[in-house]
């Protein structure tokens, strides 16, 4: 349990970096932007540094638009349980970072053309297996 819980907080706090990379782009005014999709190609050099800042961390990352949803799939190196106890760890991190998903969503309604702008959150195992799944919505 201690260790789940270790991993649970070092992951979130990986998150909470990356999830950061989204609020990278300028504050200009108006719809800067007409999809998720666009907003995440204006910042390609952003989330590339994001991803080498995960080297050797034990995950990698990938960040894509999905329709009206930013996600962060988070792949870990090795293999992690997926068990009722590993989704209350990350659970019970969701409320220590909601205000920084909100103000990632704040941003998406203010510079993106979207009408229901959500941020994903998924990590996976090596194999694909999901550990664990969050979506944050307005």
């Amino acid at each position: 349990m201690k260790n789940m819980k270790k991993i649970a907080t070092v992951l979130a706090s990986l998150c909470l970096a990356l999830v950061m990379v989204a609020t990278l782009v300028g504050c200009g005014s108006g719809k800067e932007f007409d999809s998720v999709q666009a907003y995440v190609d204006a910042q390609k050099d952003q989330i590339e540094d994001a991803k080498k800042e995960l080297e050797g961390t034990g995950m990698s990352v990938e960040i894509k638009a999905d329709g009206d949803t930013l996600v962060y799939r988070y792949i870990y190196d090795v293999a992690l349980p997926v068990s009722d106890e590993v989704t209350a760890q990350f659970d019970a991190n969701l409320e220590l970072y909601k205000t920084q998903f909100d103000a990632v969503l704040d941003e998406m309604a203010e510079l993106i053309d979207v009408k229901n702008p959500a941020v994903q959150m998924i990590y996976e195992n090596p194999d694909g297996t999901v550990v664990y799944t969050h979506t944050f919505t307005k």
